[in-house]
Parts: structure tokens; sequence; C-alpha cells
């Protein structure tokens, strides 16, 4: 497995498990959902800044920039 997506799996389970466990702990107002929102009432910058983010990874790409291209290798060796 490619450590991206090891590093993008372990950090979704690992906020998904802190969420579950503050949430049962202290409460909703306590979620990371909560305090998004607060930061966004407080920050709505912030929230652009996310958005910039988000379409920076979800903006289309070439093909080539995404797959995996053997014919490159074959002509780099």
């Amino acid at each position: 497995m490619n450590i991206t997506v090891l590093f993008i799996i372990v950090t979704a389970l690992a906020m998904i498990i802190f969420d579950v466990f503050i949430i049962a702990k202290k409460g909703k107002h306590e979620s990371i959902s909560a305090h998004i929102i607060r930061g966004s009432h407080k920050y709505p910058l912030m929230v652009l800044l996310l958005g910039i983010v988000l379409g920076h990874l979800f903006w289309s790409m070439r093909t080539d920039d995404y797959e995996f291209n053997t014919k490159c290798i074959e002509v780099s060796k």
C-alpha cells in the first residue's frame, strides 16, 4: 500500500476515533464539527481557506498526473 494512502486512512481513523471519544465524554459541543462551525463564525476566512484546500485536492488533473504510467518507466530505463 502506498504511504500516502496509508497516511490518509490512519489520519481519518484517528479523527473518527477521537471525535467519538470526545462526544461520548464531553458531548457534541466539543466535537470536531462543533469547533469547526464555531470557528467559521468567528473566522469566516477559515471557510475560504478550507475551500481552497479542498478545491486543490479534488480539482481535476490530467490522467498522466494521477495514473501510474508504465511507459514512462520503460523509456527511462
